[in-house]
């Protein structure tokens, strides 16, 4: 009995859930007749340069068309046709301009929405500039196989490090050519090796920049900016604090001032020109303390299709110190060669410091009259791969060598980084 009672329940919801699938399948099938019985076709383009033209449209359907609307205002069309064209004057206010379409036939009804966007001369200069606020964060970690940077005949420490970079930014328009930023920069490492805990650096800076982008040289930039970099120190002593964190002592303060143009020549090349004066300010070491004065050049080009950038500093240091001036020389080249979906990266950078006076405390390798000369070699070689517009991987491995005439300054590193960008 129990059986057969248990029988009749189930057959009960197969027949109720039958019977809802009867009375819902018309239903679909209806609201899909519908769907497909009218298409409404947009025949002009999505984005134009000219204020006022003429929309098109082209609507198609299985059965007479009954009433035809735009924006609010009824069309004119053959009586019971299936295949009308529209031409609608426009006047288009800058950026997205929505028209809305609704057609009813006989047998069902359509709505579309169809977007136009005026692009003025105006709107095309923000969209180059993009959004006002930017927030870009780099994650990173790096493994080197001479931390301290010693003599290949001394014993060497291996470490891994990670670290984290912030670089927010605000962008005031004053006019169509000009802008005004204010830009910072937070950056915090970390050595997971407590051996080399000391080598922790908390870096902070903040600058404001007047951008000029239709000047005599191009897009002309001027900056005044400060930073802060402050060192982990164990124990902690009464030195000056980083004002960030009082785990940190501070290591240095420096005011910097910038003048740097980049001018287009032609598609994909530029050059670029920038002048730094930086004050610094060691603490503790009045000596270390002084003034510097750097010039850059820089020339990007697609030489044989690839793009090159061929760089070179000339930079001159004047510090308190009887024996600190320095001159230093840097040249860079890179090379940039996309190999879809990655970008393949090789640079060499080289460097020559020289003290501008002798030091006859030196302990040189050879005869060096009591002047400091390094030089120094680094081999890059990096691979970037886009993920998204906003997210970017990279992989670089570098070689670094170092030789000088300075007992202990010669040295060899190599280091491998993975790193993310996040781009807001």
């Amino acid at each position: 009995m129990d059986k057969r009672l248990k029988n009749t329940k189930t057959a009960g919801s197969m027949i109720l859930l039958m019977l809802f699938l009867f009375l819902l399948s018309p239903q679909s099938a209806w609201s899909a007749e519908e769907e497909s019985e009218i298409l409404i076709f947009s025949l002009s383009p999505e984005k134009v340069e000219e204020q006022q033209g003429v929309l098109q449209i082209q609507i198609s359907t299985f059965s007479p068309i009954e009433k035809i609307i735009v924006d609010g205002k009824p069309q004119k069309f053959p009586k019971a046709a299936s295949l009308v064209w529209l031409k609608i004057p426009y006047k288009l206010k800058p950026g997205v301009n929505i028209f809305k379409v609704y057609v009813k036939t006989k047998f069902g009804e359509a709505r579309k929405i169809i977007r136009i966007i005026y692009e003025t001369p105006e709107l095309l200069k923000k969209a180059k500039l993009g959004d006002s606020f930017q927030l870009i964060t780099i994650l990173s970690g790096v493994t080197k196989d001479n931390i301290e940077k010693v003599e290949d005949n001394s014993s060497k420490s291996k470490a891994f490090s990670t670290s984290i970079l912030f670089v927010p930014s605000y962008r005031f328009d004053l006019f169509d050519d000009s802008s005004i930023f204010l830009r910072g920069v937070l950056m915090g490492d970390q050595h997971h090796n407590g051996k080399f805990e000391s080598k922790k650096v908390l870096f902070k800076q903040a600058s404001i920049e007047w951008e000029e982008r239709e000047s005599w040289a191009g897009v002309l930039t001027l900056s005044l900016g400060t930073n802060e970099a402050g060192t982990r120190e164990i124990p902690v002593t009464s030195t000056p604090r980083d004002s960030l964190s009082k785990k940190y002592k501070r290591a240095t303060r420096d005011n910097v001032y910038t003048l740097k143009a980049k001018q287009e020549l032609e598609k994909g090349t530029t050059w670029n020109w920038q002048i730094d004066r930086k004050k610094k300010l060691v603490e503790g070491s009045n000596d270390d303390s002084g003034f510097s004065t750097a010039l850059t050049l820089g020339y990007v080009t697609p030489l044989f299709g690839i793009k090159t950038t061929f760089g070179g500093t000339l930079e001159d240091t004047n510090l308190n110190g009887t024996y600190k001036d320095t001159k230093v020389y840097k040249t860079k080249l890179k090379i940039d060669y996309p190999i879809p979906p990655v970008t393949l990266g090789i640079q060499y950078d080289f460097s020559e410091t020289e003290n501008k006076v002798a030091d006859p405390s030196l302990e040189c390798v050879t005869i060096c009259n009591g002047k400091t000369k390094n030089r120094n070699q680094i081999y890059t070689l990096s691979l970037n791969y886009p993920a998204a517009a906003w997210c970017i991987f990279g992989l670089t491995q570098k070689h670094e060598s170092q030789s000088s005439n300075i007992v202990g300054k010669t040295y060899k590193v190599n280091s491998t980084q993975l790193q993310v960008i996040l781009i807001y």
